[in-house]
C-alpha cells in the first residue's frame, strides 16, 4: 500500500498584532462615542431640570402679581424663592404705558450662583 503524503499546514494559534490593534481602535472609539452621548444627554437632563424649575419659580410670581402682591407703585422688586432643592433669584420690572390703563411686567429667573438668566416671562396687568 502507498501512504499518502498530507501537506500539514501550519496551525493558527491567536489572534496577530495587527488584528489586536484593530481590535482595540474599534472598542476605543465605541467607548469614546458613547462616554460622550451620554455626558451630552446628563448634561442636557440638567438644563432641562433648571428651565423647568426657574419656570415654576416665573408663574408662582406671576399668580403673586395677579392676586396678593399686586404693584401698588411701578418700580423693580427681586427676592429669592426655594424650588427644587436650589436657591432662585427674581427680578421683576413693571412699567406703566403711555395708555396708562395697562402695566407691563417682565420677571427674570435665574439660580441664585449663575450670572445667567435661565427663564424670562413678560406680561400685563391691568392698572386699578
Amino acid at each position: 500500500m502507498a501512504k499518502l503524503h498530507q501537506k500539514t499546514s501550519p496551525t493558527k494559534q491567536g489572534f496577530s498584532l495587527i488584528e489586536i490593534v484593530v481590535a482595540l481602535v474599534i472598542l476605543s472609539t465605541s467607548i469614546l462615542v458613547i462616554y460622550n452621548l451620554i455626558s451630552s444627554t446628563s448634561s442636557s437632563v440638567f438644563k432641562l431640570d433648571d428651565y423647568y424649575h426657574s419656570k415654576e419659580v416665573a408663574n408662582n410670581r406671576i399668580a403673586l402679581i395677579h392676586t396678593v402682591e399686586k404693584p401698588k407703585q411701578v418700580s423693580n422688586r427681586s427676592g429669592y424663592m426655594n424650588m427644587g432643592g436650589k436657591e432662585w433669584l427674581w427680578e421683576e420690572k413693571f412699567k406703566t404705558l403711555e395708555s396708562g390703563e395697562l402695566i407691563r411686567y417682565e420677571i427674570f429667573i435665574k439660580p441664585k450662583d449663575s450670572n445667567e438668566y435661565s427663564y424670562r416671562s413678560e406680561g400685563y396687568l391691568i392698572n386699578e
